[in-house]
């Protein structure tokens, strides 16, 4: 059956005893407000439904996506979505919505609907902060990954998981549209693009050290399955409030690089960031805190991340990846070089490309819009030119200040 707002009361209350219809039951549709309520997602069909006690979302997955588009999607990732949330909310349960029921024949799940909480991407285009993001990512990350990879599983039961997720449907959408993506003639929301921005973003595209980069990059990630990932954790699947952080939509998961989901957070702060230095504040004082924020969370989301993967490394790991003299400085190093590339080449798509990017989407001014976005094409094209070679996390910030301040300085010439 498919679910709709007609038939889904009798639906939850046949599959939770626990729901209540004897008052008032509230109903909606994802995808009828607007996305700061609803995100910006594009494939499943998801209802909100609560009873007054026992907020759910109850998400069905069909043959075609809620928007058109290109792929056949694999109808059983209902299913690895749900066993996901489950094995993750057995690692760090105060960081994953509750889990209610998997439906196999109808392909439905239905866990806690977390929407007290706020979808963090809009409210940091308003220049809301959140000052525990970090670290509850850093921790998420760290946790879900150690205890899913072959550092701390016996190595058949490693394996077994890789197969039982290996998601190929679902992978396939991230091994391209992450690595392959080329340049569109026309915004993702029907406004015009400036000929010289569409020249100039696919002279980068097209540069070849910027192809090589990419192709590498995406070699690696389509070869080097280290722990389960989530695949697809931007800050439009991370509901956030001051002391609260939960994280939703693991259909792309699937065994990856450690540092895959580390760079695709980081993505969206680098974006945020080049968007900060163009759209719309009260004051500059206000600017200026919002865009040190943003650069916080790059820094500190990966060294907490190192630190917190080294503590369950140090406490958990297998004996014979215990006191390995330099093993983990080159945990450290790795994964910095690797997230940071993983975070340049799905950015450089998403900006340049037909998928919507409400970091940049979001600023009306024509003009400031294509400032941003060119300032992050050309911190993507620095960081997938240096990515093999970087040393620090702190080299990151400083190339990122010194491309700002080059790029603000030319636009100020050019006006002049």
């Amino acid at each position: 059956m498919d679910i709709t707002k007609e038939n889904i009361v009798d639906y939850v209350k046949s599959r939770l005893d626990f729901f209540r219809t004897d008052g008032v039951v509230n109903i909606s549709a994802v995808g009828e407000g607007n996305p700061e309520e609803d995100g910006d997602g594009f494939i499943n069909y998801v209802f909100r439904i609560s009873d007054g006690v026992h907020p759910l979302i109850v998400k069905q997955s069909r043959i075609n996506s809620r928007a058109k588009g290109p792929y056949v999607l694999d109808i059983n990732r209902f299913k690895l979505e749900y066993e996901s949330m489950k094995l993750r909310s057995a690692i760090v349960p105060d960081l994953i919505p509750k889990v209610y029921d998997c439906d196999e024949e109808n392909r439905v799940i239905i866990i806690e609907d977390v929407s007290h909480l706020n979808i963090s991407r809009f409210q940091l285009l308003k220049g809301v902060t959140f000052p525990h993001l970090a670290d509850h990512i850093a921790r998420y990350m760290a946790a879900t990954e150690f205890y899913t990879s072959e550092y701390y599983l016996p190595t058949k039961d490693y394996r077994d998981l890789a197969v039982h997720f290996m998601n190929s449907t679902m992978r396939d959408i991230m091994d391209n549209v992450m690595f392959l993506s080329k340049v569109v003639e026309e915004d993702t929301v029907a406004r015009p693009l400036d000929p010289d921005f569409v020249r100039f973003s696919k002279r980068v595209v097209a540069d070849p050290d910027v192809l090589i980069a990419r192709q590498k990059l995406r070699h690696l990630f389509m070869t080097k399955g280290e722990c389960l990932i989530h695949g697809d954790l931007h800050t439009s699947n991370i509901f956030a409030g001051q002391d609260e952080t939960k994280v939703i939509d693991m259909e792309y998961t699937f065994c990856g690089p450690f540092s895959y989901d580390l760079g695709y957070f980081t993505a969206n702060f680098i974006a945020q960031y080049a968007a900060a230095c163009f759209r719309p504040f009260p004051s500059l004082e206000a600017r200026d805190s919002y865009k040190a924020y943003c650069l916080s969370v790059i820094r500190d989301t990966y060294l907490k991340f190192c630190d917190y993967f080294i503590e369950y490394w140090r406490e958990d790991a297998k004996d014979v990846y215990k006191n390995i003299k330099g093993l983990e400085e080159d945990f450290r190093l790795t994964t910095l070089r690797e997230f940071i590339g993983f975070a340049a080449s799905p950015m450089l798509g998403r900006t340049c490309g037909a998928i919507p990017y409400p970091d940049f989407d979001s600023i009306d001014d024509y003009v400031q819009r294509h400032n941003a976005k060119c300032l992050g094409i050309i911190i993507d094209r620095q960081m997938l030119l240096k990515w093999e070679s970087y040393e620090s996390i702190d080299e990151l910030i400083r190339d990122i200040l010194t491309i700002e301040e080059i790029y603000c300085r030319n636009i100020k010439n050019i006006d002049k």
